[in-house]
């Protein structure tokens, strides 16, 4: 599939890259505004906010760091936002989207509320704060092909705008073949892992075994605490990585199976026993 070069436009609304940003992408009739929470206010005479769109909250979990979402729609998005103020705390920013062309209708929002909702809940790299799954609406074919094609454009977006919200954790970097791709470390103490790189770090795959035993003096503390996080959060059980979990470097993902410190360019092997230091130097 041919994949065509994108230009985004970016235009700082208060003249700061801490307030609120307008974004928009060539051929597009979609429009992003970018809002800190305390600028929601500030945009009562922004009439175009005053329609129908679909928005983004995202805030952090105070208790483990980790990144939250809220998907939602209205008719009236202004409105909404401000009902979110006093409704939601956890949130520091939103992201809107609308038509420059205003022809997103409620049937159209809400499609796009639900898939949105579910393509963030299969990424997982965010936890959904909404608390019901929201019903989709049924568009005719013609309708669900724009609808589709106003996500695809606004996941880009979103992704340039700094949240990789449905982004897969497990994805092919660029430059590399899917068979070339897919690493793994194996031992005879029962550790059978498998892994990728990713654009933002390595992957390990759900499946994977790890080493039961750590080497304090070895490992850092933050392998030994993403260990007992994983154990206590049911990602990992006997053992076993219940879904993929995405460590910044391919080192650290080798310390994290193991247990023990280890280069990982050098540890992880693909298929045809070409670490993945020799797969990078080509």
């Amino acid at each position: 599939m041919t994949v065509f070069g994108k230009s985004i436009k970016l235009f700082l609304l208060d003249g700061t890259p801490n307030g609120r940003w307008i974004c928009e992408m060539s051929n597009w009739t979609g429009k992003a505004y970018k809002i800190p929470r305390t600028a929601v206010k500030e945009c009562v005479d922004r009439k175009e906010l005053c329609s129908s769109g679909i928005y983004f909250l995202f805030g952090t979990d105070d208790d483990t760091g980790l990144p939250l979402v809220y998907v939602g729609e209205s008719e009236l998005i202004f409105e909404r936002l401000k009902a979110h103020l006093d409704g939601k705390d956890f949130w520091t920013e939103v992201i809107v989207f609308i038509s420059k062309d205003d022809n997103l209708n409620k049937a159209h929002i809400k499609y796009l509320e639900n898939r949105f909702h579910d393509i963030a809940t299969q990424a997982g790299r965010y936890t959904v704060k909404n608390s019901n799954i929201p019903t989709k609406s049924s568009l005719s074919e013609a309708d669900t092909a724009e609808m589709e094609e106003f996500i695809h454009n606004a996941r880009i977006v979103i992704n340039t705008l700094g949240h990789k919200v449905f982004e897969p954790i497990a994805q092919v970097a660029e430059g590399l073949t899917q068979h070339e791709n897919l690493f793994s470390i194996q031992n005879s103490k029962g550790v059978l892992a498998k892994g990728q790189v990713v654009p933002d770090g390595f992957v390990v795959l759900k499946g994977s075994t790890i080493s039961p035993n750590v080497s304090h003096n070895s490992v850092s503390p933050g392998v030994i605490r993403a260990r007992e996080k994983y154990i206590s959060n049911g990602k990992v059980v006997d053992w076993a990585l219940q879904e993929d979990i995405l460590f910044s470097s391919s080192s650290a993902a080798a310390d994290f199976v193991l247990g023990n410190s280890v280069s990982g360019p050098k540890t992880w092997k693909n298929k045809d026993g070409k670490t993945l230091k020799e797969v990078e130097e080509g």
